[in-house]
Order: C-alpha cells, then sequence, then structure tokens
C-alpha cells in the first residue's frame, strides 16, 4: 500500500482498499460514491442466463466475491459519515435493499439509463439498457442530501476509449458529488478504476482519496488527474 498520486485535493493509492480502510478511522470521510467490480455471481449469472446453446464465455476482467463485496460495502458504511452511492448489478441491488451490509440500510435504488448500451451478446432479447445505483445510509444517522424532490434517475450514454472496461460518465459522477456532499468534503473511493469519482470531486471542489488495486489503472488515474490539473492550471493563467 503506498501513495501513487497525491495533489491538493486527491490523494489516490496504489493496493487493497480492505488494508487502506483497515487504517481509517470511523466517519473519516464525508461520502463514499464507487463503482466496484464484477461479481463472481454476475458472472455466473451472465453465463447461466444465456441458457443452453450459448456457451460463449463470461468476461473474465474483476472479480469479486459476494462476501467480499458485502464486507467492503460494510466498512465503507463504517469509515463514511453519512452516504454509500454505489453503482450495482440489479441482482446486488435488490438484495441489499432487502439485506443491506451490517452498519448500512438502503434508501433507495436509482437508475442509470443509458442511450448506447454495450451490444448484446445473445440477440434473442432486449439489451440490458440500463445499471442500478444503491443509495446507502449509515443506520444509525438520519439521511440528508441537496436534491430535495429529485429523482434518482440519470441519462447519459456509455463513456467509450477511456482505457477502463466500466468508467462512468464523468456529469453523472459529478451530480452525485454535488447532491451527496458540500464543497471542502471528502469522497471515498476504494475501487478507483479509471478515476472519474476523483475528477469528479475535484471539479466540484471536494477532496477525494482513492484506492486502486491495478498499477495500469492507477497508471491511468494519474494521467487522467495530471490533465486535469494542468487544464485547471492553464485557465487560472489566462
Amino acid at each position: 500500500m503506498s501513495i501513487y498520486y497525491q495533489d491538493d485535493l486527491v490523494t489516490l493509492y496504489h493496493g487493497d482498499c480492505r488494508e487502506v480502510m483497515a487504517d481509517m478511522a470511523d466517519r473519516s470521510v464525508d461520502v463514499v460514491i464507487t463503482d466496484p467490480p464484477y461479481t463472481e455471481r454476475t458472472h455466473g449469472m451472465a453465463k447461466t442466463n444465456r441458457g443452453a446453446g450459448h456457451g460463449i464465455k463470461a468476461v473474465t476482467f474483476a472479480a469479486i466475491s459476494d462476501a467480499d463485496l458485502r464486507a467492503v460495502l460494510a466498512e465503507c458504511g463504517r469509515v463514511s459519515a453519512s452516504w454509500v452511492v454505489t453503482s450495482l448489478d440489479y441482482a446486488h441491488a435488490f438484495a441489499f435493499d432487502q439485506g443491506p451490509p451490517v452498519g448500512l440500510r438502503s434508501l433507495r435504488i436509482g437508475v442509470w439509463v443509458k442511450p448506447n448500451p454495450m451490444p448484446q451478446i445473445s440477440a434473442d432479447r432486449p439489451g440490458q439498457g440500463w445499471e442500478a445505483i444503491s443509495f446507502l445510509h449509515r443506520a444509525d444517522t438520519k439521511p440528508a442530501w441537496n436534491g430535495g424532490g429529485k429523482a434518482g434517475v440519470w441519462t447519459y450514454p456509455v463513456v467509450q476509449n477511456t482505457g477502463h472496461p466500466t468508467a462512468k460518465p464523468l456529469p453523472m459522477v459529478e451530480d452525485w458529488v454535488r447532491l451527496f456532499t458540500n464543497a471542502s468534503e471528502t469522497v471515498f473511493d476504494p475501487f478507483a478504476g479509471s478515476g472519474t469519482t476523483l475528477i469528479a470531486a475535484a471539479n466540484e471542489n471536494r477532496k477525494a482519496v482513492g484506492v486502486e488495486l491495478e498499477e495500469r489503472y492507477c497508471e491511468l488515474i494519474a494521467k487522467r488527474l495530471s490533465n486535469q490539473t494542468m487544464a485547471l492550471d492553464f485557465g487560472d493563467a489566462s
């Protein structure tokens, strides 16, 4: 576990998020916004749902066990002072709605609607044009957010050519940052991926702490953050 990148607002660790969180105090960040890797069950469902005659191998990148996902989200609830906002496959979103990770409660399942979803591997059924978003909150505190009566629905096209297979649209994550945090607060992302949460937080004048296990994605994040900082500096100079 080591700091891979750091600037005035963002700190990125290269390592296992469980080790990083083990050293974090309770309520040490204001909000968690994250996008966990696919679980083994999700991969299995992708294979099983194709049925007989569709023996296409499921994707193999970034698998995490169901038990580890639940444990990590419980730790997220411990280190967060309030919300844990997480993209999930619909099966886990509904499972956590009925039985959330320890210390958390499920307050809503939101939806990311994708006008340009990835092509369906099997052409005998409609493609999956949406993704679930679980809005979890510490069970021992009262929830609050900046959205008033806003619906939990976001419509943004799938992001492509980012160097990461599951990057989220930056404007959508920026909206989450505005809705669930206030200026100068700290956002934590234990699965930093392509760094979108960290960039969104910095763009909205929040501090951010991220963890990424794979060094190739740490390199991608550092490059994106450096480019972002250079663009901001250039704008200030002009």
